[in-house]
């Protein structure tokens, strides 16, 4: 793990450097994340208002407090081999108390959210567990932490435990999302901005979860008749929907999952529960005939 970590931390967007012998560079401009292997043993940042980032004990980097200001989703800032969320064993974060705060399993303790770091108290340095949606928001978090100083993040290693996680900074941004709905009229576009500001719902048989009916979608791009829907996500793979595929008892049911994309199921009444009947897994297009 640790050579891994190593040559992917100078790779990631979020500028953490480190993994040398030699001594440090001089402090870096704030708005970027850097560190160095020597400091492991570091448990505050150099730069007041920055968050020093470890995994596994290695010194991953400081992320500074122009980068905290845009709210970045923490997965994204530590290296590639680390950001399946559902390998994380443990988050301890490091505050203003004498002992952390630790978060043992999050992706199990929080399913369908994402951790991320924003400005809190006073703009002090914060850590949340987010809803996606209200993430792009800059909302409110499920559970936070104030005046986080560090970070430690323990991760599985070997095994396949979490590989299959959603979670990753493969993720894209939601706000820059786009749905090109077409009818016999012309193409709509509907963008993220537009979509996040909609009116959420609970999910049919997982009041847990919430998100949009397809039904929503099409009524914000002006589309209430149709007979015929051909739905298409990013890979290029379609679904088809008869009018009869959409209704009380048989809804088309979009949520934003942690990769940023809109995941689309048809669920189907079945007694007292709903059983899945279609599935994509980045909604992309639409088609109304």
């Amino acid at each position: 793990m640790r050579t891994s970590l190593c040559l992917l931390a100078f790779a990631i967007g979020a500028g953490v450097g480190g993994c040398r012998r030699e001594p440090p560079p001089p402090p870096p401009a704030e708005g970027s994340a850097t560190g160095s292997a020597a400091a492991g043993s570091a448990t505050a940042p150099a730069v007041p208002g920055a968050i020093a980032l470890f995994v596994n004990d290695l010194a991953i980097g400081s992320v500074q407090p122009s980068l905290i200001a845009s709210w970045p989703r923490l997965d994204a800032l530590v290296p590639g081999d680390a950001r399946k969320l559902g390998t994380w064993e443990l988050v301890s974060l490091q505050g203003a108390g004498p002992a952390p705060h630790d978060v043992p399993k999050p992706s199990s303790a929080f399913p369908d959210m994402v951790p991320a770091l924003f400005p809190g108290e006073g703009g002090a340095p914060a850590f949340g567990m987010f809803d996606p949606v209200e993430l792009a928001r800059k909302g409110a978090p499920a559970m936070r932490e104030d005046h986080v100083t560090a970070i430690r993040i323990k991760v599985a290693q070997g095994g396949g435990r979490g590989q299959n996680d959603d979670g990753g900074a493969s993720a894209g941004d939601p706000t820059k999302l786009a749905v090109a709905i077409k009818t016999p009229a012309g193409t709509t576009t509907l963008t993220g901005d537009k979509l996040l500001a909609l009116p959420r719902e609970a999910m049919p048989g997982n009041p847990d979860q919430k998100g949009w009916r397809l039904t929503a979608l099409l009524a914000a791009a002006g589309v209430t008749k149709f007979d015929r829907l051909i739905l298409s996500d990013a890979s290029g793979a379609n679904l088809t929907l008869d009018k009869a595929d959409v209704s009380d008892t048989s809804v088309p049911f979009i949520k934003l999952n942690k990769q940023g994309a809109l995941r689309l199921r048809v669920l189907k009444k079945a007694g007292d529960g709903w059983n899945p009947a279609g599935d994509l897994r980045a909604l992309a297009a639409i088609e109304a005939k």
